[in-house]
């Protein structure tokens, strides 16, 4: 065997072993469950941002056509909302039957553990732009995908603990054999369980004693403060698509969690190339919005459409070609979640190596090209939704140049993913 044997024969061994390891499998097959649900919700995003968009939908002339946007709303409301909520339930569920425990309590912990660690109160602005403090409520920055990271630790930390306690025979309540199994069962878990809301419990509250902050909001500083400074240089912006496509490895969604810092502050960098294309004056950034949505996120996180291609090419698993067939429509709009979540992209530790690098050479080739003077600065907010390609010339406020850069990326993208894709044909099914 030669060495470029051993070395992928070692990779399968790593990834084979990483994926049946009890809390990552829980965790995979949680977002697996999810799959009917972010496809669901991956619909009604483009049929509002690219049909009813009062702005720039294709029926943006038809008067009553943005009226029919709630209803999209609303199953996002519904859908990827909750998604942090949905996640640490099915990751309970999945956490316990691998212990032999109760799947269903399982998953009712993980909600509650991923509620428990939230704050009991939020600053709320009212009419008047005053702010209250407010108890009792979710908001969906901590309920979306933004909170997701905190709701997944909670529910795996918390429903290891409900099993491990639940095998301690010293913590379960005998009942009478008269008194039926299924109230028998919820009395056997009723220690358990209250030992694992007090310990959480007195976690979050020993934060806000003790930190004066909440978990969230440690969680938040802890992945966004490296982000703050230069974040018009070379180095700035590989480090926020490295983070980005890094959370995205472990099944996060890295543009939604470090959006609330990267967006503020490339889109005040794109309103100075507008003033400035407006007076006729030198653009002076590089990194905008629209510039990350054309060259970075084509495809959705990772590059994902250069994923979809090196399938198509060089898989020859059917459940990959299967998933791509469904996930193809949404990643030409640069919704990544059937093809994250489906395939899944993550935690999957050969596929979430190209899915880290894709990204940081496609970024980092079209920073170079704007800084030399080959295709234009952005200048133009584009939908994240347009498909690529047709985003690079309207980013550009119409250089040709972009586009044809845009296809090169894809092109170099398609050829790193397509040694890993061709690694997972030899995968364990």
């Amino acid at each position: 065997m030669n060495d470029s044997n051993k070395i992928v024969e070692k990779m399968l061994n790593i990834a084979n072993g990483f994926s049946s390891q009890r809390h990552i499998t829980a965790i995979r097959d949680g977002f697996v469950t999810l799959i009917p649900v972010t496809i669901i919700a991956s619909f009604w995003v483009l049929i509002n941002n690219l049909v009813l968009s009062p702005t720039n939908g294709l029926l943006n002339n038809v008067s009553s056509a943005a009226s029919w946007m709630d209803i999209g709303n609303q199953v996002y409301n519904a859908t990827l909302g909750i998604l942090a909520l949905l996640i640490a339930t099915t990751i309970g569920y999945k956490l316990a039957i691998s212990y032999q425990e109760e799947g269903l309590f399982g998953g009712v912990v993980g909600l509650i553990s991923a509620v428990l660690v939230l704050p009991a109160q939020t600053e709320l602005a009212d009419i008047s732009g005053k702010t209250v403090t407010v108890g009792g409520i979710l908001t969906q920055t901590q309920t979306s995908a933004t909170g997701m990271f905190l709701a997944m630790i909670a529910s795996l930390f918390s429903v290891t603990l409900l099993c491990k306690f639940s095998k301690m025979d010293k913590l379960k309540i005998r009942m009478p054999e008269s008194v039926p199994l299924s109230i028998a069962k919820s009395f056997n878990i009723l220690i358990p369980a209250f030992l694992v809301t007090l310990i959480l419990g007195l976690i979050e509250v020993f934060v806000v004693w003790g930190a004066h902050t909440d978990l969230p909001t440690i969680i938040a500083k802890f992945f966004q403060t490296p982000l703050v400074a230069s974040f018009q240089s070379v180095g700035g912006l590989i480090l926020y698509v490295f983070l980005s496509n890094l959370l995205w490895a472990f099944g996060l969604h890295g543009t939604f969690i470090l959006g609330s810092v990267g967006e503020p502050i490339m889109l005040t960098a794109l309103q100075q190339n507008m003033d400035a294309l407006k007076n006729g004056s030198e653009m002076p950034n590089i990194v905008t919005k629209p510039f990350l949505d054309s060259f970075g996120w084509m495809g959705g996180g990772g590059m994902l459409i250069c994923l979809v291609i090196a399938i198509y090419i060089g898989s020859r698993r059917e459940d990959y070609r299967s998933i791509t067939k469904v996930g193809t429509i949404p990643s030409l709009f640069n919704v990544s979640e059937p093809m994250m979540f489906g395939i899944p992209v993550v935690f999957n530790p050969l596929l979430g190596i190209p899915l880290v690098i894709v990204p940081l050479i496609t970024t980092t080739i079209a920073y170079y090209a704007t800084s030399l003077g080959i295709i234009a600065k952005t200048s133009v907010l584009i939908p994240w939704t347009t498909p690529p390609i047709i985003s690079g010339y309207l980013a550009t406020n119409g250089d040709w140049k972009a586009s044809v850069l845009q296809i090169v990326l894809i092109a170099i993208g398609v050829l790193i993913y397509l040694p890993f894709v061709k690694m997972t044909n030899k995968e364990k099914v």
